[in-house]
């Protein structure tokens, strides 16, 4: 799975808001309460939106679902693709992968302001220990994983963030 989304992301190329609240006051009137998240928790939505994307491909990747209903919840439009078909291809070749990635995800842009719908993110994802078997349990490569500059745009909608696109470059780019 691990070398199909690699070469399938070189070809192709994604929660709620915070709560605002205040105690009475003594005079009888509260303080306004805002419901446009700060920009610091819809940060943390996206990259939370994004963590889970690997997460949730992690698991499936263990028996190559490409079936999952884990992979919708936070990947929609090529990103969603690019992992069905990756799986699909392994689930072809009796490829499952196990393990786990390494990710130091940072938002890197959001619009539009002051109540984002879209996000970017870069990351330094490492499958250096996500590796490739066959279903009989035997190293499917020989290749070593490492560490590769990612990239991925992020979409919000109906209050959930998910992974739209999704670039991974080759080994050795961060």
């Amino acid at each position: 799975m691990a070398a199909a989304v690699m070469v399938a992301a070189v070809s192709l190329g994604a929660c709620g808001g915070g709560s605002g609240g205040s105690s009475p006051s003594t005079t009888g009137t509260a303080p306004p309460t805002s419901t446009t998240p700060t920009k610091a928790s819809v940060s943390d939505q996206v990259i939370a939106a994004y963590r889970t994307m690997w997460a949730d491909l992690v698991v499936a990747a263990e028996t190559s679902d490409f079936q999952s209903p884990l992979l919708a919840r936070h990947a929609t439009g090529d990103a969603l693709t690019l992992l069905v078909q990756g799986l699909a291809r392994d689930r072809l070749h009796d490829i499952v992968t196990r393990g786990v990635t390494a990710h130091h995800p940072a938002v890197t842009s959001m619009s539009p302001a002051p109540d984002p719908t879209r996000a970017t993110v870069t990351d330094c994802f490492d499958d250096s220990r996500w590796i490739e078997y066959t279903t009989d349990g035997q190293r499917a490569h020989n290749n070593p994983g490492g560490r590769r500059s990612t990239s991925a745009d992020l979409v919000r909608t109906g209050g959930t963030w998910k992974v739209s696109q999704l670039t991974i470059a080759a080994i050795g780019t961060c």
